[in-house]
Formats: structure tokens, sequence, C-alpha cells
């Protein structure tokens, strides 16, 4: 064979390695029944016919020990047994080598999660970025009231077998949740194809950049549209609102953005006015204790939502989804329920809130006639580090404070540079005060502190920021939180504390400080992200909530709408919101000797209670 032949030789038989496994059987195949074959013809000449030969040639090929039965003395028929003998040995080692790699490198694909997922109705989560266990408990709450339900969990950052160590090890008890992970980059469709998006409810994408968010989009929307599956959707973060409707652009319909400044920036300025505020939100997003639920009751039409109130027991109604798919929360007060109307209810979980047959009554005489709303009152708050998100916040804040307000910003040396950033910010209402300083030192601290004073301690943070570097300034703000809780104490200053911190982890530890609330940003997105996947419609309830022109959530006091020391019922104080077109989703108790608050949401309406001069509600209103 000349050296051009034999280097085609070696090129075809590299081609036939490099096909795998079904290439190397086939290949042998072909190479046995041609020996088989070969021998068979052979053993004619020994004079037995074809078929013999051949079926000889099979059994010494099978047993080796075959040929030891052979006739030594007819030397063509022993010399073809031990060649197809020899051959025999070779081809059974060789093929056992040959299955073993094969179960070997199936073993590791199964490791490594390259199966495809076979299941339907399926929630799939693409990234582990911060915020990922948020999301994992939440789904497996949410699904606690469901037979079985699936959870399907894609990245590369670590190995699946990692993956599942880290997420058995969290969520030992996975209730009625199976927790399914697969390794893969969740940008590379020929990846993503194994997570089932055929038949997937939704699609969270859970990314550390805006950038991988993006692209991420657009390879579901792709993966969608090629599986026709016209149900699922996408839920997705995006960081820099600037890059908000590049992604809604992507998202072809299928996705619903939600901009983490402008949601963080309203929730932050919102629970800064309200003492608890803070934990009436996180239990709006969360699936633990009471949330939204868009349900069907057909017994409801023809009823306004003060009506509808007088019969659900144990949920709110707080607004109407109409046919054609409008929301109207907190409507008008004779808007009445039409047909094809669904209900927005504020329940502990879907399916649970049944309408009583009649109507309960309600106490007219303790019901005040006429309310009084309080005029936006002057602010003087202490705000302690930066932000990107502290510009939005202040403009957020100067919508609802009174003319004269006053806030003093202090920034560390290390963080100055940002001072210029607020030159150009024109306030209504705000009178802004900028001091570089050792916000770190107790005696700076006591310098700035006047008695109910309110104060924002701030995080810096940025898209992919270290979780080790996250931990250390949420070292710093623990620092500046214990700081605080000395001079409350030692001095009686009564300061109302909003903190926010970077990781979830800490805000455990930081409770010990007496901060009023805490805001963490990742873990409420995720919150709010977990509740849209599962109701596609909850995204538009949650912006009413939070823009500004929108019903927001407000706690006032509840000698505004029932006489101060009377016994009541929560159908009355329901009843006694809603003549002021509010919406009561819970009230704030205060100890007059301690002052320690306490916050309901959503009591049994049955509750009979009596309201101090310190009590409040907490409604959803229009201002």
């Amino acid at each position: 064979m000349d050296k051009k032949k034999k280097n085609k030789f070696r090129y075809w038989f590299d081609n036939q390695m490099a096909m795998g496994t079904p290439a190397l059987i086939k290949l042998f195949t072909i190479v046995t029944v041609v020996v088989v074959l070969i021998v068979g013809l052979l053993v004619c000449i020994a004079g037995y016919n074809l078929w013999q030969g051949i079926f000889i040639s099979i059994t010494h090929l099978m047993d080796p020990g075959t040929v030891g039965g052979d006739d030594p003395d007819d030397f063509i028929y022993v010399a073809g047994m031990l060649l197809v003998t020899f051959f025999g040995i070779f081809l059974t080692s060789t093929l056992t080598g040959i299955i073993c790699n094969a179960i070997d490198e199936k073993v590791a694909d199964l490791r490594r999660g390259k199966s495809p997922v076979v299941e339907k109705g399926h929630v799939i989560v693409l990234g582990t970025a911060d915020g990922i266990y948020t999301i994992i408990s939440e789904l497996i709450e949410a699904n606690s009231n469901h037979k079985r339900e699936a959870l399907v969990i894609m990245d590369d950052k670590e190995p699946k077998d990692e993956m599942d160590d880290k997420i058995n090890a969290r969520f030992p008890d996975k209730k009625t949740t199976q927790i399914i992970c697969r390794s893969g980059s969740i940008t590379s469709a020929t990846d993503l194809e194994v997570c089932g998006f055929d038949t997937c409810m939704s699609v969270i994408i859970n990314a550390d950049s805006d950038a991988e968010t993006l692209k991420s989009i657009l390879v579901v929307v792709n993966l969608l549209k090629k599986y026709e599956n016209k149900d699922a959707y996408i839920t997705a973060v995006i960081r820099n609102e600037q890059n908000k409707e590049a992604a809604e652009l992507a998202g072809e319909g299928y996705v619903e953005v939600l901009s983490y400044e402008d949601v963080m920036c309203r929730i932050v300025a919102h629970t800064g006015r309200y003492t608890g505020l803070s934990l009436v939100y996180t239990d709006l997003f969360d699936m633990d204790g009471s949330e939204f639920y868009i349900e069907e009751h057909p017994d409801s039409e023809g009823k306004t939502i003060a009506e509808l109130n007088r019969y659900f027991p144990e949920s709110i109604a707080a607004g109407f989804v109409t046919a054609e798919g409008e929301i109207l929360l907190n409507p008008e007060p004779d808007r009445k329920a039409a047909k094809g109307d669904r209900i927005i209810l504020f329940a502990e979980d879907d399916g649970v809130s049944k309408m009583d047959p009649a109507p309960a009554p309600i106490r007219e005489d303790i019901i005040v006639k006429e309310y009084v709303k309080e005029p936006p009152a002057k602010t003087n708050m202490l705000i302690l580090g930066y932000s990107a998100k502290l510009k939005r916040i202040l403009l957020e804040e100067d919508n609802y404070i009174a003319p004269g307000s006053t806030m003093t910003l202090a920034l560390p040396p290390e963080q100055s540079e940002h001072i210029a950033e607020f030159d150009d910010i024109k306030f209504r209402n705000i009178t802004l005060r900028i001091e570089e300083c050792n916000i770190y030192d107790r005696n700076v601290l006591e310098k700035f502190l006047v008695p109910e004073m309110r104060v924002l301690v701030m995080a810096e943070e940025e898209e992919g920021l270290d979780d080790e570097i996250a931990e250390q300034r949420d070292s710093k703000i623990l620092m500046i939180l214990l700081h605080l809780r000395y001079l409350s104490e030692t001095k009686h200053l009564r300061l109302n504390v909003t903190c926010e911190m970077l990781r979830v982890e800490d805000q455990e530890v930081a409770q010990y400080a007496n901060v009023n609330d805490f805001i963490v940003s990742k873990n409420l997105t995720s919150l709010i992200v977990t509740q849209i996947c599962q109701q596609r419609e909850l995204k538009q309830i949650f912006e009413e909530l939070l823009r500004e022109e929108g019903s927001e959530v407000y706690v006032r006091p509840a000698k505004n709408y029932i006489v101060p020391g009377s016994k009541t019922d929560i159908y009355t104080a329901c009843e006694a919101a809603a003549r002021q077109r509010e919406v009561l989703i819970g009230y704030r108790l205060t100890d007059p000797e301690t002052g320690e608050m306490e916050m309901i949401t959503n009591p049994p309406k049955s509750r009979e209670i009596t309201f101090g001069e310190k009590d409040c509600l907490v409604v959803i209103s229009l201002n």
C-alpha cells in the first residue's frame, strides 16, 4: 500500500473512531461477518456445506473452548477454527471495553446533567445568581398544596452533582417539589434543549448581568417559538433601567421584565415613611402567609369590592380583572363585578377563598363619619452611605413629604467621589445637606441624631459584586446598626431605622440590632419574580402598588376610620376603609407603654379588636 492510500485509510479510520460507540460496534459487526464468511468457506473445503461452516464458525467465535474438541488431523479445518477463535477472543475483549466505556460515558453524562427533562408544567430557572435559594424556597412553598411539581435549574458555574449537594443540604424537605439540576450554559440553545421548553409553564432568568440576561431571553424566546409553547412566558430582572426596553423588545411578548432599580427605589422610599411596612411588602411578595390570587367567583357578579368584603370571611377582595384582562386594583366604589370578571384576592392560598351565602353585618355606629387625611409631614432624615439608587430614592421621597424637609447625606471618605452626582438635582420639598465624615465612628453619628429621626442606611452595590466584598460591606453596615442601637437606647432617641443589606444571610444576624425595617434588595426582587412566574398578571398588580400615580400601600391612624376605644370586627373596618375608596389589608398595633409594634396582614374578618390612639390600619389607597 503506497503512502497516499495509507493516509486515506488512516483518515477514514480516524473518522470512524470519532463517530463514537455506535460506529465502533457497526465496524466490528461488519468485520465479524466477513471473518465468519471466510472461515465458513474454508470449512466447506473440509467437507461441510456453507451453512454448517458458518454455524461452526459462530460457535467457535462465541466460545474459545469449542476448539478443544476439533480433529487435529484436519489441518485446514483446525486452522480456520483457530483463526476465528483468536478473532473471537480479540472481539470479546474489545467489545467489553467499548461497552464499559460507553456505560462510563453515559453515567458521566447523567452526572453532568445532560439527559433531557421529561416533565410537564414545570418551572425552569436559568442561572444561579444571588437570590437562587429564595426562588427555590418560594417555589417549594407555592407547590406545597399540589400533588407533585417539578423545578428545573440550569447553570454552568459548577457540576450537576455539586448543585444537587448544595440544594439538598439547604432544602432537606422539598415537600411536593422535585428539583432537577442540569449543567450547561444559559445562553446556549444546544445546552438549553434538555430543559423541556416544549412543556414548561414558565421560565425565570436569574443571571449575573444584564448582558447575560438579554442573551438568554433571545435564546429562550427562540426555543419557545420552536416548540410552539405559547402558554409559557419568561420572568427576568434587569438591573440597569436603560436595558429594560431592550429586554422587552427581545422578549417579543413572551417576557415580563422587572426593573431592579425602579422596584427597589420605590420600596426603600415607601418603607422609610412607615415603620413595619417592609413586613407588609414581604407578605405581599412572598409565598409564606397571604399573597394576591386572581380567581373566578360567579356569585360575585353585580357586587362592589366593599360588598364582596362582607362575603369573604378569610380573604380580602382588592379589585377585579376584567374579561378583557384589564387590572382594576382598588376600583371606583360603584364599580360592580361584571360577567367574566375575576376577583383579585389577598388570601392565604389559592382556592381557599369561599364566599358566604349572606353578607356579614357591620356596625355603623363606630365608623368615623368625617375622615381626616393627614397632610404630608416634614421629615428629618439621616442617610448613611451611598448607593447608585440613592438619587431615585430621594426623588421618590420628594413626592410624599412636606416642604422644608431636611435630609442629611453622610458619606465616608471612600465614597466622597459621588458627592458631585447630587449637584444637579432639583427638589421641590427637600433641603439636602451632604457631609463627608467617618460614618463608622459612634461619636460622629451622635452629632447627627435627634429624637424621632428617620435613618436610612444604604448598601453600595454594583453588577457582579463578589460575595466576599458584599459580606465585608454588610459587616460595616452591622457596625453602624450597633452604634445606632446603643445611641438610641442610651440617649432615648426613638429612631426609625431602615437598613438595606446585600446578603440574606447577614439579615438574620442584623435582626439583633433593633432595626425597624430591613430591605434585602436581591431577596425582595427574587420574591416578586417567583410570584410572577406563578401568575403572569401579578406583575401589573405589583407595578400598580409601586408606582406614584397608582394605588399604593399606606399606614394610617385607625382613629380615622373607627371610633377609638370601640370594639370592632374586621368586616366593619373593611367597610370604613372602603368608604374612603381604600382597601384594608391589615393593621399595626403599638404597645402604649413599650412602643413595640406588631404588624398583622389579612386577619380573619370575624376577629374582634379594639384599636387604640396609636394603632393604624394598613390600606391600599390612591393617595
